[in-house]
């Protein structure tokens, strides 16, 4: 079983869309109502993904025996406020990149696959000027977390809400 990263294209926009669906309906059932499960399949995700794949970050595909088992989309930043932050954010950054959103379909986790999605982001990451990457995680999904820790990030800033 030889794993294979490539930068996704056009071609791929589909397998990318019905990954972060899976990816949504995951975080959506154990983690976070707050999602809109249409969203991946809508003009505006249509529209993000198209651009990543273009070259307006990064889009990534994973295969096993030419079937897609995995992506990832990220996005570089240039000086300037932290993601998430008002633009008029107290901090400000070196050249960054964001892991935006990373999908690994379940039967094929545990075996290096995001890893080497994470891997190939990095080098892009650092390709691109970038000094620092973030992550945005669910802090309910210790899975994940772990998953990134193990992959070099470290706990930044904690945000908290509350329902009302």
């Amino acid at each position: 079983m030889e794993i294979k990263i490539r930068p996704a294209t056009i071609n791929d926009l589909e397998d990318i869309k019905k990954l972060n669906a899976m990816l949504f309906q995951n975080e959506y059932d154990n983690f976070d109502q707050t999602l809109d499960l249409k969203w991946p399949f809508g003009q505006e995700a249509d529209d993000y993904f198209k651009k990543r794949i273009a070259g307006d970050g990064c889009a990534l595909i994973a295969c096993i025996d030419d079937k897609t088992v995995g992506y990832l989309a990220g996005g570089f930043h240039q000086f300037g406020p932290f993601p998430g932050m008002a633009e008029s954010s107290y901090r400000t950054l070196p050249n960054f990149s964001e892991l935006e959103n990373m999908c690994v379909v379940e039967e094929h986790r545990g075996k290096g696959i995001g890893t080497k999605l994470c891997q190939e982001f990095l080098t892009w990451s650092k390709a691109k000027g970038a000094v620092r990457m973030s992550v945005l995680a669910s802090a309910n999904n210790p899975e994940t977390v772990n998953f990134y820790r193990k992959n070099g990030f470290i706990d930044y800033d904690l945000i908290l809400e509350k329902d009302i």
